[in-house]
């Protein structure tokens, strides 16, 4: 059987090692987290008022209006499930909520 002190101690391994992950994806990121949770604010906004076309046409904006790199961040939102407007605010949010202050 497995001490509580052996236990403690490899449950802080594994969070030392999901912070480290964690750590290494927002060094990758192709923009901040102030300008995702922007994003994300400003696609709450946009879609509280217009229905989701099922394309990046807000995302594209928003991205266009803050002067960042759409070739590299729509890839990267399709890599968590935002496909579209609508994914990006409930697939992409859910996945970083938790890094964005």
């Amino acid at each position: 059987m497995t001490s509580k002190q052996e236990k403690r101690r490899r449950a802080a391994l594994v969070q030392g090692m999901v912070e480290e992950d964690t750590k290494k994806a927002i060094e990758a990121m192709p923009l901040s987290l102030q300008n995702l949770g922007e994003l994300f604010d400003y696609l709450d906004e946009e879609l509280s008022e217009h229905d989701c076309d099922h394309t990046c046409r807000m995302t594209m904006n928003f991205l266009s209006s803050k002067k960042l790199d759409a070739e590299s961040i729509l890839p990267w939102l399709g890599e968590y499930g935002g496909n579209c407007d609508c994914e990006v605010l409930a697939n992409v949010e859910e996945s970083w909520e938790d890094q964005i202050d």
